[in-house]
């Protein structure tokens, strides 16, 4: 089910790095919560730094974002998560000698943030809900890449996004890890 006010809209978004090199410009984009959209572009032709925008890690030079139907400003990615928005990087940000759980915390000042029981039951009530299957306790450098990239999404989902934004998530992996991505992806859209 499609919502009617768009969940995210960005209007107009410029970025140019330096004074030459312009990797966005007056770009559009609506999405509406429970859709599921797909950017395809040529590598270098800015699909990443439009998303590193929207999830605070780039501030846009031009243009105007939208979250729910507000016009919001996101300089930083504490501030994008403020607004539900979580990115899943092509390249991981995850701590190799931490376990699953310790990464999912990792940042975190809220009450409760060490109490290890508490944290391995709320990562597998998102594990039910969605589908993914992560062991709190593993390490990091212990997984497969396929883990790993499922760490991170439960781990955007675990801070509190409910906006997910993934960079190039089919690049490292196997096709039937592919179908399985896709398939837990349906599954969070309904």
């Amino acid at each position: 089910i499609v919502a009617k006010q768009p969940a995210i809209e960005l209007k107009n978004i410029t970025k140019v790095f330096g004074s030459k090199v312009i990797a966005n410009k007056n770009v559009n984009l609506t999405a509406f919560r429970g859709e599921i959209l797909s950017i395809l572009g040529e590598n270098g032709s800015g699909k990443t730094t439009l998303m590193n925008m929207l999830s605070g890690i780039y501030y846009p030079d031009g243009g105007e974002i939208f979250v729910d139907g507000k016009e919001v400003l996101i300089d930083n990615p504490r501030v994008a998560f403020d607004y539900g928005i979580g990115m899943v990087h092509q390249h991981f940000k995850l701590v190799d000698v931490l376990t699953a759980a310790e990464n999912m915390v990792l940042g975190l000042n809220e009450k409760g943030r060490l109490n290890t029981k508490a944290i391995g039951e709320k990562i597998r009530k998102i594990c039910e809900q969605y589908g993914f299957n992560v062991d709190p306790d593993k390490k990091i450098y212990e997984m497969s890449v396929s883990e790993k990239q499922t760490v991170e999404i439960v781990k955007v989902i675990y801070k509190g996004a409910d906006i997910l934004i993934l960079d190039e998530p089919t690049a490292v992996l196997t096709p039937q890890e592919i179908t399985k991505l896709f398939n837990v992806l349906r599954k969070m859209r309904d």
